[in-house]
């Protein structure tokens, strides 16, 4: 035992050291990290967003294109265009930056006219060039127009800029949609929607596409007790074209992302 411990240690010692000549570092390139890719910015003209606790983090921006001086940023005084921007997100898995731009009539609505009410085409019009001025990549339309040729340019010129521009059909329960000039204004780049049941049956109510559209875009979607938010955060249920018409859009964003990758 002891002799093979001399001999290992006289080996060891005898062992002459070896030089290793000296290596060049070689710099270490961190992979590159890819960008997260931004989410997309879809303007809602409509009645004002409410910050409830699901949309705080998606709606960066409200501008009040109805009243000077403008009103209290995301307190709206109805729920549709909380109803409209639920709808979105959730449809669009909350990969959606909302701005809203409200254009309800701050005197409200007169006894039984559905909000949101706006008596003159100028809030709108201004609304729709904002929009295009932000650079959006959609606008969502859940209003009747009227047929106002202010209105129509707006439109046609947002849509000339390569912004989608996603209108409701109307609930009249027509066999012709409405806002009809400015979707064919606005053509390829705008659609009209319309309202079906969860049976995939048209509503009732919904404004159809003429038997034969043509120069304007018609699209379905669900518009029958589609599930949503109140400006409080209560569950409720919507129906017509306005409740219909973010589903489009949310279809047209994951299209567009389908396509760039």
């Amino acid at each position: 035992m002891n002799t093979l411990l001399l001999s290992l240690v006289a080996l060891i010692e005898t062992v002459a050291p070896v030089t290793v000549p000296p290596i060049a570092a070689t710099p270490i390139v961190a992979p590159p990290i890819a960008a997260p890719l931004a989410r997309p910015r879809v303007a809602i003209i409509d009645s004002g967003v409410a910050r409830t606790t699901e949309l705080a983090a998606l709606v960066s921006a409200e501008y009040d294109m109805a009243s000077d001086p403008g009103r209290a940023e995301f307190q709206p005084r109805y729920d549709h265009g909380t109803m409209v921007a639920t709808i979105l997100a959730r449809a669009a898995h909350r990969q959606v930056d909302i701005i809203s731009l409200r254009i309800d009539d701050p005197a409200g609505c007169p006894t039984g006219a559905n909000p949101p009410c706006q008596p003159s085409a100028a809030p709108v019009v201004r609304a729709i060039r904002r929009a295009t001025d932000l650079g959006v990549d959609a606008i969502n339309i859940s209003l009747a127009l009227d047929q106002d040729p202010s209105i129509t340019a707006a439109i046609a010129d947002a849509a000339a800029k390569g912004i989608r521009v996603v209108l409701a059909a109307g609930n009249n329960g027509y066999d012709h949609p409405g806002n009809l000039g400015p979707a064919r204004a606005a053509y390829p780049n705008a659609v009209l929607v319309g309202a079906i049941d969860s049976e995939g049956k048209p509503w009732s109510g919904t404004n159809r596409p003429d038997a034969a559209p043509e120069g304007y875009n018609y699209a379905w979607q669900l518009g029958v007790k589609v599930p949503t938010a109140a400006i409080d955060g209560r569950a409720v249920t919507g129906t017509g074209t306005s409740f219909a018409a973010p589903l489009e859009t949310a279809r047209f964003l994951a299209s567009r992302t389908t396509a760039a990758r």
